[in-house]
């Protein structure tokens, strides 16, 4: 795995430690949790659209499992 693969991973890793043990610190309502997707979700907009920019292809869509 190059050096910068492993250290997306771990960005990702930590961004979901992070995002979980807050929820359990705050205790995780549908009203957090809803907020946290969206500002999420924004944030990957972003991305995505620097990505296609740079001619990369990211996903196409959210992952999401609940909608």
């Amino acid at each position: 795995m190059p050096d910068q693969v492993l250290f997306a991973q771990s960005l990702v890793q930590q961004g979901a430690i992070h995002a979980l043990s807050y929820l359990l610190q705050t205790g995780c309502t549908e009203e957090t949790a809803t907020q946290m997707l969206a500002s999420l979700r924004k944030n990957a907009r972003h991305i995505g659209d620097e990505a296609s920019r740079r001619g990369m292809n990211l996903f196409e869509r959210d992952q999401l499992a609940f909608n």
